[in-house]
């Protein structure tokens, strides 16, 4: 794997990594009809020397496409500068990150907006993981050309002055292994390497308030409290917590960035359950 240094250039923050050392690509998508064809741009750009086939990059642009128009729907939670009128906060977003090596290497492209429901029937509001009861030609679209490898989850925003609520809907392509992206070396992380990157990227989603690390050299393991329900461990090349429906998750630090995005899912989750219970 190559140092951090290298990975990342001077900064050393997977934060400014490019999709091929494991950061996430992330922009803006404007609040118009513009939105679909301002996604399919970021996904050219994302996608751009990773190596990915003329037919996966024609049907990623297609599906981000689709997820991005469904966003027209969603933009009651949108806050915008009193001054200006521009949007500064709960704006859709677009995101692209790889994870897994090898044959397991896929693509996840994701829509954020800050509807934590869904205004039109495409998805019901009380099952946001399901896929079923897929109404819309645009999600039916999504289902095929993904080979039903997509969803939707609570998640909060990456850009904009503050980071707000919302929901992402997600699609995965599976990258052949012959591809250049399937191939990247990305950064191994040590266990405090992996819980100093979560504590910055959790503190830059909004959640670093009440943050608390305990490193055990002894054990080559950190610990990092996100809040009262959601602990992570850090160790042996592994992030490991309990999500919000009791079960136990274990990802491998080297998809950090998937660790983080599984982990504001899981807070989410935590905090709507805490909310639908008072």
């Amino acid at each position: 794997a190559a140092p951090v240094a290298e990975a990342f250039g001077t900064s050393g923050s997977l934060a400014e990594a490019s999709v091929s050392a494991g950061g996430c690509f992330a922009r803006p998508l404007p609040l118009d009809a513009t939105c679909a064809g301002a996604a399919r741009s970021c996904f050219r750009e994302a996608v751009a020397g990773i190596g990915l086939s003329g037919d996966l990059v024609h049907d990623g642009i297609t599906m981000a496409s689709e997820l991005a128009a469904n966003t027209l729907h969603a933009q009651g939670n949108v806050e915008f500068s009193g001054s200006s009128q521009r949007p500064v906060s709960g704006f859709p977003e677009f995101w692209l990150y790889l994870r897994g090596r090898g044959s397991r290497c896929e693509l996840v492209c994701k829509v954020f907006d800050s509807q934590p429901g869904w205004k039109t029937g495409s998805l019901p509001d009380v099952k946001i993981r399901s896929k079923e009861g897929v109404n819309g030609r645009g999600l039916q679209v999504v289902d095929g050309l993904s080979a039903g490898e997509w969803g939707a989850h609570l998640t909060r925003g990456r850009l904009g002055s503050w980071k707000v609520s919302g929901k992402a809907v997600w699609f995965a392509l599976r990258v052949p292994p012959g591809c250049d992206a399937a191939r990247f070396g990305r950064t191994e992380f040590s266990p405090w390497q992996a819980v100093n990157e979560l504590e910055a990227m959790l503190a830059g989603r909004g959640l670093g308030g009440r943050l608390v690390r305990a490193d055990e050299p002894g054990a080559s393991m950190s610990v990092l409290s996100v809040s009262r329900d959601l602990t992570v461990w850090c160790h042996s090349g592994t992030a490991s917590w309990r999500a919000a429906d009791g079960s136990y998750q274990r990802m491998p630090l080297s998809d950090l960035v998937d660790v983080e995005e599984h982990i504001v899912w899981a807070h989410e989750e935590l905090r709507a359950a805490a909310s639908a219970d008072t």
